[in-house]
């Protein structure tokens, strides 16, 4: 993976605060993102293979009749998923599709929804930690949207070299420098029993 930023020489020059650290910070966080991305959604073509993935994620295991979502296909989803991995198992999801899910009412009338009133401690969905993502794929039609498992079976190669390069000439005509930043990372979930997938159906 790699992120690029450009500044002024003229910022650069007159800075009143560490600009160095600031900008390595920076790309920290757009590192951060771009995995955290990657690792939901990746194809595995040049990036590692996110959870979410076709070919290489989870096992589909609920597919709705369009994009209305049910209490119980929430718990057909959570019995997809064999005994051993319910120990440690979570969601994840996006928060427009948990915006969805905490309308949801069992038998009872009674919200399914069970929110945390601990500091630190995760709401629950049905007994399970729930973890929000802004880059889980939406509950849009074709799409797979809530994924139910435990993620330790996802495993990340991290080769620990990353690199920061500052690009003077390319840019010196604007008067900008350029800073570039590389790593080397994967990801693949190795056991795909261990996760599985709530999709969309197709629009109707």
């Amino acid at each position: 993976m790699f992120e690029g930023r450009t500044l002024t020489e003229e910022l650069l020059y007159d800075n009143a605060f560490n600009l160095e650290n600031y900008i390595i910070d920076q790309f920290g966080k757009a590192f951060g993102n771009a995995e955290e991305d990657a690792f939901l959604n990746g194809s595995g073509t040049g990036k590692p293979t996110g959870i979410f993935a076709d070919k290489g994620g989870g096992v589909t295991a609920v597919t709705l009749s369009g994009t209305k979502l049910a209490t119980d296909d929430i718990l057909t989803l959570i019995y997809a998923l064999k005994r051993p991995y319910r120990k440690n198992a979570c969601f994840i999801l996006n928060d427009s599709t948990l915006a969805a899910i905490r309308k949801l009412k069992d038998n009872n009338q009674a919200y399914i929804w069970q929110p945390s009133y601990q500091a630190g401690e995760p709401d629950r969905l049905c007994g399970y930690p729930v973890r929000t993502s802004a880059y889980a794929p939406a509950l849009e039609a074709g799409k797979a949207a809530i994924a139910f498992g435990d993620f330790s079976y996802y495993n990340i190669g991290d080769r620990g070299t990353r690199s920061f390069q500052e690009l003077r000439e390319l840019f010196a005509g604007n008067g900008m420098i350029g800073y570039v930043a590389k790593e080397r990372v994967d990801g693949k979930l190795v056991l795909p029993e261990a996760v599985q997938i709530l999709k969309a159906g197709a629009s109707t």
